[in-house]
């Protein structure tokens, strides 16, 4: 069964949500930052930095309807890289996602990490600094309003846009779905905290993991040591699953003793703790590229999308950049010019390639969804796809 072809075979629906939207206003950032783990008041050491400062979603075949009919009415050029897709993909058919495969009776595990350090940047602290220091030139140095570059994770008064970035109601949605969807699983929510403090693994030095799958949401702010791990993780023989743009984007520290993140570099700026200038966007972009296999697009651009099975609106992306990903699913994208003397519809069409994605890096792979699957994660259409991909093998290198 192609992904493609199970694509176009949906018709555009979206359903009720299993966790209605109020559940948003009972979240606190402090109960997402305990996690399962609650590993807030473990350890006294700081991590990452050296900065101190004080209905039921279930697929099945009968949601497919003569889906295998449907390549041969694609254009010739998507048959080619449907069938090349194929060749290295043998998709589980989605009947098998409701009977429970023995593989995952035997023991799957998935880990889903709710981005708390991303919560606290945007908690009327991060972003005000960037807004008032915008038309700060290169080289200068900023010394005032600096407290504004760090945030309290345990903040009781986190407003509604702050969770809402910090993915809480995806990733707690998202958490019911898949325990209704393979209750043979061992699903665990987990935080930024977790994954910096190395609970990921079963062991010290790192070397095996304890969940097959991680599924990220808007991690745009994170530790190098949070980075470092989930690379290891991937390494490992885990698979990543991005379901956000803009993810690894910038590097904080972290105070266990204060529960502070504090920002060191990215978004445009460097901080030293005394003194902030302005800096790279995204902190490990080359990096990235090499395992990651995307790269964030831009905040500002206005993408169209001629493929667009999830009824998605622009709004964050990230564009493929790596010659080794396996596309999945190619959104079709065109960049829209924003000069006002171009035609209204010009585009630099398809000079940045936004797709569903596939990278194998080491012994494990990432999967990205090249966009910002908060905004669609209970639409069944994109239920559909995440189910396939978490049920897909791995592409063998």
């Amino acid at each position: 069964m192609l992904l493609p072809a199970i694509l176009q075979s949906i018709p555009s629906i979206s359903i009720n949500t299993v966790l209605k939207p109020s559940v948003l206003d009972t979240i606190t950032l402090q109960h997402l930052a305990h996690g399962q783990n609650n590993t807030l008041g473990n350890g006294n050491s700081n991590t990452g930095t050296g900065i101190s400062t004080g209905t039921t979603n279930i697929t099945t075949e009968s949601d497919l309807p003569n889906a295998g009919k449907v390549l041969g009415s694609l254009p010739k050029s998507q048959q080619i890289q449907t069938l090349k897709i194929e060749q290295h993909k043998k998709p589980v058919p989605l009947l098998w996602l409701t009977s429970h495969s023995q593989s995952h009776k035997r023991g799957s595990s998935i880990a889903l990490v709710v981005p708390v350090f991303t919560g606290a940047a945007y908690n009327h602290a991060f972003y005000i600094f960037y807004k008032h220091y915008a038309g700060v030139r290169s080289g200068e140095n900023i010394t005032h309003n600096i407290s504004l570059l760090s945030s309290l994770i345990t903040s009781p008064k986190l407003p509604r846009s702050a969770v809402i970035l910090a993915s809480a109601y995806a990733m707690r949605y998202l958490d019911k779905h898949l325990s209704l969807l393979m209750p043979k699983n061992n699903v665990s929510v987990l935080t930024d905290i977790d994954v910096d403090g190395g609970s990921i693994f079963n062991d010290t030095k790192h070397t095996t993991n304890k969940y097959d799958i991680l599924m990220l949401g808007h991690q745009e702010y994170v530790t190098q040591q949070e980075y470092t791990n989930l690379k290891t993780f991937v390494a490992n023989g885990g698979t990543m699953i991005l379901l956000d743009a803009n993810v690894l984007y910038a590097q904080v520290g972290y105070d266990r003793i204060t529960h502070t993140i504090t920002l060191i570099k990215g978004h445009g700026w460097t901080f030293n703790g005394k003194s902030a200038w302005k800096s790279v966007g995204e902190r490990w972009a080359n990096e990235s590229s090499q395992w990651i296999g995307s790269n964030y697009l831009c905040s500002s651009c206005r993408v169209a999308f001629s493929n667009n099975p999830f009824g998605y609106n622009h709004r964050e992306e990230q564009q493929v950049t790596n010659a080794n990903d396996t596309i999945l699913l190619n959104y079709n994208s065109s960049v829209l010019s924003l000069n006002p003397k171009l035609l209204k519809n010009a585009t630099s069409a398809h000079s940045q390639m936004i797709g569903a994605y596939e990278l194998n890096y080491k012994k494990g792979r990432v999967i990205g969804l090249g966009i910002y699957s908060d905004d669609i994660i209970d639409h069944r259409n994109f239920l559909v796809f995440l189910d396939h991909l978490i049920m897909m093998p791995r592409n063998p290198i």
